[in-house]
């Protein structure tokens, strides 16, 4: 069996965004970081049309997604909420919900945190059932950068794919003709320049 190249289009993509709640501020490295790439990816697929899933754990105690993030919500792209308990993302809700709205999917792409416990876990649940995943590495982490760095190769064990916001953006669009590169050179341009502007937004892998 040949394994899978990792090549994406949007046609077969979704976004997940792991837990990244208001309870988790202060308790993060570079949590900002985290907010503001997954920020950036959510334009991306809004101008795409990628559809794009939340997830929060325990709402109740942990709060909700952040308002950074939530304020992205387009109305002409697909989004959705899940609450869980599960540290994995691949509830049987969230399950469902593919197997129904997007029988197509073949490629997850996950930001959020925390990368050693639930990123890590979604990851090992949804390869199992089949779908290729991305971790964008500039998009997780943990409370810590060497939980973060050990699960980053724990994935790419497992056979996930190690990636960046950036790489994740051209790879969707492939083509400098492509009919939404107009409206997704200004969000790069944008990306970019915040982390001129702020280098502490920046997570490089190592």
């Amino acid at each position: 069996m040949i394994r899978s190249l990792g090549k994406i289009v949007p046609e077969t993509s979704a976004l997940f965004i792991c837990d990244i709640q208001s309870k988790f501020t202060n308790h993060i490295f570079k949590f900002n970081g985290v907010v503001n790439q997954s920020k950036y990816m959510m334009k991306v697929c809004n101008e795409l049309k990628v559809p794009i899933i939340f997830t929060e754990q325990y709402p109740k105690g942990l709060g909700h997604t952040v308002e950074d993030l939530l304020k992205e919500r387009s109305e002409h792209n697909q989004s959705k909420i899940f609450d869980k308990t599960l540290y994995s993302m691949c509830t049987n809700e969230v399950l469902n919900h593919l197997k129904q709205n997007h029988k197509d999917l073949k490629s997850i792409l996950i930001t959020g945190i925390e990368t050693h416990v639930c990123v890590l876990q979604s990851t090992l649940d949804f390869l199992e059932n089949g779908y290729d995943v991305h971790i964008l590495s500039d998009a997780v982490s943990s409370n810590n950068n060497n939980d973060r760095l050990v699960a980053l190769e724990r994935m790419r064990q497992s056979g996930a794919f190690i990636t960046t916001t950036e790489s994740i953006i051209f790879q969707l669009t492939r083509d400098a003709t492509h009919k939404s590169f107009k409206g997704i050179v200004p969000i790069t341009k944008q990306r970019r320049d915040d982390l001129v502007a702020d280098p502490s937004l920046s997570l490089s892998k190592f």
